[in-house]
């Protein structure tokens, strides 16, 4: 049988992984929470043990993770004309990567990711964005979107952020799903653009902090929405998942199951929010799953949204049930974090299909979203 075939739009990036020993980090509080920082001594040398290069980006991770789960993937991101793009196309044609798609220019370097370590794995990122920033409409494989069964859209920084809605517009004016997980940065320049594009998105992807952020901005717009949260009866109970207890960011109370209804209501017709070592939350227009994440021994962070969404959404278009999908991403993204570049732990159709088989869901918990009290 023919594969199915995907298209994959966001970032490409080189990534340099930094290792030196004795990392330090320090915890304060903030009226966003607590917050772990990393601690570098001013005006220290400090003596690197390693260095690391891989490929990065969300375009490029999430393309590899559907080509090796039986897709036929092609990217579309925007490098320079140096030598780091020629490191990030030889990586994709490695994999069998459709590289037609990807565009460059001249008049900004590749995207490059600066990796530093932390104690426990959750490494920090100095992200130079790049060419990265600049896709633009012309850039997008517009006359040839018919020729997909999925388009998966990642995190799309600076400028390029705008070209969220056409694309998403035209993908559901010619009937192709589309899935997008659009990141911190991209949410930071301008939730309002993803709030305009809803209507033409099928599966929507963020982790807990974006998905505050984006609430945020939904009560911004919406007066009568945070008149609506504050009247809500938002239950606790013992054993209860962390995020279907009040939720408390800037000056907004919610919990996720307003969260999902606010979103669902808007277009998507599944919700995904990942709540990083506590697990991960799914919705569809009446129902919630939450299963909590895997215990794994943690190499690094780097591309875990990726290796998640990119199973999930691969699952899902491959005939999937939601449960199936959820823990077949959360299966993948253990495995990924495992290692220590973005790409190597992510699994295969075979061997994810085998570990699906040997899998224990019993912790997978079913919540109603209809009978959510307001």
């Amino acid at each position: 049988m023919k594969p199915k075939s995907i298209l994959t739009i966001g970032g490409g990036t080189q990534d340099i992984f930094i290792s030196y020993k004795n990392t330090e980090t320090v915890k304060f509080q903030s009226k966003q929470g607590t917050r772990s920082c990393l601690l570098l001594e001013e005006g220290a040398k400090i003596e690197i043990s390693d260095i690391t290069y891989a490929t990065g980006g969300g375009a490029t991770n999430s393309g590899v993770s559907f080509q090796r789960l039986g897709f036929s993937s092609s990217a579309c991101c925007k490098l320079g004309n140096d030598l780091q793009a020629q490191f990030i196309l030889e990586s994709l044609k490695k994999e069998s990567i459709n590289t037609s798609y990807i565009q460059h220019t001249a008049d900004l370097p590749t995207g490059t990711s600066f990796i530093l370590p932390s104690p426990v794995g959750n490494h920090t990122i100095l992200a130079y964005r790049g060419a990265n920033k600049h896709l633009n409409e012309s850039d997008i494989p517009f006359d040839t979107l018919t020729s997909f069964d999925q388009l998966y859209i990642t995190s799309l920084s600076g400028a390029s952020s705008a070209m969220l809605i056409p694309v998403c517009k035209q993908a559901n004016k010619l009937g192709i799903p589309v899935a997008t997980n659009p990141g911190s940065s991209q949410l930071a320049a301008g939730a309002d653009v993803l709030c305009e594009a809803l209507k033409y998105i099928d599966i929507l992807i963020l982790n807990s902090d974006e998905a505050k952020k984006f609430m945020l901005s939904l009560v911004k717009k919406d007066t009568q929405l945070q008149q609506t949260l504050e009247q809500s009866n938002i239950e606790t109970a013992p054993h209860m998942p962390d995020l279907l207890g009040s939720i408390f960011y800037e000056n907004i109370r919610f919990s996720l199951p307003d969260f999902f209804k606010q979103v669902l209501g808007q277009g998507p017709r599944i919700v995904v929010v990942t709540n990083g070592k506590e697990g991960v939350y799914v919705a569809s227009e009446t129902t919630m799953y939450f299963h909590p994440s895997i215990p794994t021994n943690i190499a690094s962070t780097v591309g875990a949204g990726d290796a998640f969404g990119s199973c999930f959404v691969a699952s899902i278009t491959q005939g999937q049930s939601l449960k199936q999908a959820l823990l077949r991403g959360i299966i993948n993204a253990s495995s990924a974090i495992s290692f220590v570049t973005a790409k190597e732990g992510l699994l295969d159709y075979d061997t994810l299909e085998e570990k699906v088989q040997n899998f224990d869901a019993s912790k997978l918990q079913t919540f109603s979203l209809i009978n959510h009290k307001k």
